[in-house]
C-alpha cells in the first residue's frame, strides 16, 4: 500500500508548477513561524528543498535570525544520515540525490536537537511520515522515541499529501504536526 500511495504522492508533485509551490510554501511558512519564533538559542534541524518540496528559507532565516544553531542532514557511509551545522559562511555541495548539504564538519547527535523540521511525501492519520522510501530519517532519527524529551517534529507538506488511511509501520518516523497550506494538524 505504500508504494502505491508514494508514486501517487510524487506525482501529484510533480505536476505542481514553481508558481504553485510558492504560494503554498508561503502559507505554510505563516503557519510554521508561530512554532519556529518560539525558538531561540536552541537546536534545530530543517532541510534544503528539492523536487517541490515545500520551501523554506524564511523559516530558516527566522530561525538564524533568533539564535538557533541550524542544522541539516547530510549522508555518510552510503545511507546513513548525520546532522551537521549549516554555515551560511560556507558553500553548499550537492549529495548523490542533488540535495545541497552542508560541508561543515560539525555534528550534533539526535539527542541534542530541540526542533526538527522535516519534508514529506505523504503523511497518515496516525502522523507516520512517508518519504522518497529510502529509510534515511527513519533510521537517522529512531534514537529520539526513546528519549524522556524528544524534540518536536513538525513535518511540512502540501494539504494532499495527508492522508486518511493508515500506512505507518514500526520504524517509521512519527511527526507531532503536520503543517501545510490549509491547516496545521496535530497527532
Amino acid at each position: 500500500m505504500k508504494v502505491k500511495i508514494r508514486k501517487h504522492l510524487k506525482q501529484q508533485l510533480s505536476s505542481l508548477t514553481d508558481k504553485d509551490v510558492l504560494e503554498k510554501s508561503a502559507k505554510i511558512a505563516i503557519k510554521l513561524l508561530k512554532y519556529s519564533d518560539t525558538y531561540k538559542n536552541k537546536n534545530c534541524l530543517i532541510y534544503k528543498s528539492s523536487k517541490n518540496e515545500v520551501l523554506i528559507d524564511s523559516i530558516e532565516d527566522n530561525l538564524i535570525s533568533n539564535g538557533n544553531s541550524v542544522f541539516i542532514p547530510k549522508i555518510i557511509d552510503g545511507n546513513s544520515l548525520c546532522f551537521n551545522r549549516l554555515d551560511s559562511n560556507q558553500k553548499l555541495i550537492l549529495n548523490k540525490f542533488n540535495i545541497l548539504e552542508s560541508p561543515s564538519t560539525e555534528l550534533i547527535e539526535v539527542s541534542g536537537l530541540d526542533l526538527i523540521i522535516l519534508p514529506i511525501v505523504g503523511t497518515d492519520k496516525s502522523g507516520f511520515r512517508l518519504g522518497h522510501g529510502g529509510g534515511y530519517y527513519d533510521r537517522g532519527l529512531e534514537a529520539i522515541f526513546n528519549f524522556k524529551n524528544k524534540p518536536l517534529i513538525i513535518g511540512i507538506g502540501f494539504d494532499f499529501q495527508y492522508t486518511n488511511k493508515n500506512f505507518g509501520e514500526p520504524h517509521d518516523t512519527k511527526l507531532d504536526l503536520m503543517i501545510t497550506d490549509k491547516r496545521v494538524i496535530d497527532f
